[in-house]
């Protein structure tokens, strides 16, 4: 998987992409199909888009990053809202020159994705948000559960919940390799700032809302509340995939992508 380091704001930033490797510093070739720009969930990190990335390399460019304090990117903390995380994707994207890059967004990188076009809709070709997108998060629960870990007052455990329920054993592997790169602190910093973010002015873009066939009821039902504010949305849901669809189905979400992707094609070129 080639990867390579991008400074950002004096922060080491680990970029993952497909394609022919280039020289450090140098954007790597986009120029198969859209560029795909994939942001992880908190806690997580830009290999959880390993096997998509794969999936979509074949008709499109697909890229992704660790956030600062997640994964191989510097910093041990989180940054501290989500306007600071479309800072950080506006400088990848304006640095890189990615010209309106189609926006994959999980969990905490759904309401990345979301901020980013509604601040910028003319630099967002379309949003795809998975993993439990909503327009806010109520997170009280998994924050204290976090702030105990950090303060020393709780054992960290690997959360095996929003998974489909025949979920093969490999699956949790490859999310247990990298929840297990980021620190507390950094999920914790990450958790806060998605629980502090509400989508104010829902953006003008077209949008894929990919929702699990296993998502737990009140997850469903953000996302069809998410729906119905935006005015460019569609709803699909993923065969055999709990909230973790990136890692429990990722072929088949990449079709997903893929067949969205070429609707819009489709209607530009009517």
């Amino acid at each position: 998987m080639p990867q390579k380091y991008l400074n950002v704001d004096d922060v080491a930033t680990l970029v993952h992409h497909r394609g022919t490797t280039t020289l450090p510093g140098v954007p790597p070739d986009t120029g198969r199909g859209r560029t795909v720009l994939c942001l992880h969930d908190a806690g997580s990190n830009g290999k959880q888009f390993a096997d998509l990335m794969d999936a979509l390399a074949t008709d499109q460019s697909p890229i992704a990053y660790d956030q600062p304090g997640h994964g191989r990117s510097a910093g041990l903390d989180s940054l501290a809202t989500i306007a600071a995380m479309v800072d950080q994707l506006d400088a990848i994207a304006s640095g890189w020159s990615l010209d309106a890059p189609v926006l994959v967004g999980e969990g905490l990188g759904a309401a990345v994705a979301l901020q980013a076009a509604t601040r910028h809709p003319d630099r967002v070709a379309a949003l795809v948000l998975v993993g439990g997108a909503a327009a806010s998060y109520d997170l009280g629960s998994e924050i204290d559960g976090l702030a105990a870990i950090t303060a020393g007052k709780a054992r960290r455990e690997f959360d095996r919940s929003g998974y489909a329920p025949d979920t093969e054993r490999a699956v949790y592997q490859k999310a247990f390799a990298n929840w297990v790169t980021t620190d507390p602190r950094a999920t914790l910093g990450a958790r806060r700032a998605q629980a502090d973010w509400s989508l104010e002015a829902p953006p003008s873009v077209p949008t894929l809302i990919v929702v699990g066939e296993h998502e737990e009821p009140e997850s469903v039902q953000a996302a069809g509340a998410l729906a119905d504010r935006l005015p460019e949305a569609q709803i699909r849901r993923l065969a055999g995939a709990g909230r973790h669809g990136v890692l429990e189905q990722p072929e088949a979400l990449a079709t997903a992508i893929n067949e969205f992707l070429s609707s819009l094609d489709s209607e530009g070129a009517a």
